[in-house]
């Protein structure tokens, strides 16, 4: 029987959603096939894992999504779930994937780069040309950091909120219609789903994914607009070298998508949108657990 370590918490803002993904995975592992054990990032050394070992990474943000644990684990030949040392690092900074994007001619919204020593000016061409704005940390998840900006007067006090959590700063065009999120397993696009936020919140935020119960997820009907998610989307994650499971997030203006980021280790718990997508795609939570993990082994 395959030992699983499955690795949650860390040092992360997203502490207490990592912990949350890490119960529900050791809660519902198979173990006629697994023997989980739960461990803290912090309370993590190397000897713990061993060759036998397999290493769910459950850790969301820092530490998890930014290449650094799986970097270790590389370099002692140990089998962890998901994307690479390198591909987490492409997904994990914004500018670096925004680049990834434009390079492989895959949409994405428009964006200035602001750091500390950069002036705001309402007179720039990107301000002139756009009304509404994400203010964005470069590094982090879970959209902690984000603000929507609608007046340009509001703009440097959303960049001081984004700089708590990153140097650098992206100021990105706001689509104002629709987001929609492709998860990937295993290199096939699983259902597409389009999220409506409680109206209050006007984006998918932290509150809006992890507390709101106004937060809504629904089925595309359009079989054409699915198909276009998903060819994207699985070359959005292909381009950025990711492998095993993964999340893609989109945002429409009302004639063309634009991708927001790629997640390599998003929400995990039962009510997540990865988990929610495999079950319309008739994949039960267990049954998806079971598949990354499996994967995740194949891809060694």
């Amino acid at each position: 029987m395959n030992k699983v370590i499955i690795i949650y918490g860390g040092d992360s803002d997203e502490y207490k959603i990592s912990e949350l993904t890490a119960k529900s995975i050791y809660d519902h592992i198979d173990r006629d096939k697994f023997s989980p054990s739960l461990l803290d990032l912090n309370d993590f050394r190397i000897d713990q894992a061993d060759k036998d070992s397999i290493v769910f990474i459950a850790v969301h943000g820092a530490g998890g999504e930014d290449g650094k644990i799986q970097k270790i684990l590389s370099e002692k030949e140990i089998i962890f779930t998901g994307s690479d040392q390198i591909a987490c690092e492409n997904c994990w900074n914004k500018i670096r994937s925004k680049n990834i994007l434009l390079q492989n001619k895959l949409p994405t919204p428009d964006y200035v780069i602001y750091s500390n020593d950069t002036k705001i000016s309402a007179d720039d061409s990107f301000f002139k040309q756009n009304d509404s704005f994400f203010v964005k940390p470069n590094c982090n998840g879970s959209s902690l950091g984000i603000t929507k900006v609608t007046n340009i007067d509001n703009l440097q006090k959303a960049i001081d909120i984004a700089s708590n959590f990153s140097e650098e700063v992206l100021v990105e065009k706001a689509y104002n219609h629709s987001e929609y999120t492709v998860s990937i397993l295993n290199g096939e696009a699983l259902e597409p789903l389009r999220i409506l936020p409680d109206p209050e919140r006007g984006f998918y935020d932290y509150a809006a994914k992890y507390e709101s119960v106004e937060t809504k997820k629904s089925e595309i009907n359009d079989q054409g607009l699915k198909e276009e998610l998903k060819d994207i989307a699985v070359k959005a994650f292909a381009s950025h070298g990711c492998r095993i499971w993964g999340r893609v997030d989109f945002v429409f203006d009302g004639n063309n998508f634009g991708i927001l980021e790629i997640n390599t280790v998003p929400g995990f718990t039962e009510k997540s949108l990865f988990p929610l997508a495999a079950k319309k795609s008739g994949i039960n939570y267990q049954e998806l657990i079971t598949m990354i993990i499996e994967g995740s082994v194949k891809e060694k």
